[in-house]
């Protein structure tokens, strides 16, 4: 499953829900985003606002500059510096999810830029 980021102004990117769903804890974990907002974007609907967007790419300047670019950050928060060998894990499916330091990266810059942006 893929989402789909529509900036106010610029060009849109796509992430899977592999890397989105560490995101969106990471982004709850600021508080920017208001709770009900994260619901709909866990399901990838919903809308963040300018001034939401430009904070969380402020926020991921910080976070961002304590991470290295091999590292990824797992749905609990938890960063490890170890390559994703794609593996499905039955056993403990959180171990499925993590956002890299590239997606990161790219989902900064896009927050940057978008003046706001929804989800499709």
């Amino acid at each position: 499953m893929a989402f789909s980021l529509v900036p106010a102004t610029g060009e849109g990117i796509w992430i899977n829900a592999w890397n989105w769903r560490p995101t969106e804890e990471l982004v709850r974990r600021t508080g920017i985003v208001p709770d009900e907002t994260l619901e709909l974007l866990e399901y990838g609907i919903g809308e963040v606002t300018a001034e939401q967007a430009t904070r969380l790419a402020e926020f991921l300047d910080g976070y961002l500059s304590g991470l290295g670019p091999q590292d990824r950050v797992t749905l609990d928060g938890t960063v490890i510096d170890e390559p994703d060998t794609f593996e499905f894990h039955r056993d403990d499916p959180s171990r499925n999810f993590s956002a890299t330091y590239e997606w990161l990266t790219k989902f900064r810059d896009f927050c940057r830029s978008s003046n706001g942006f929804t989800m499709s």
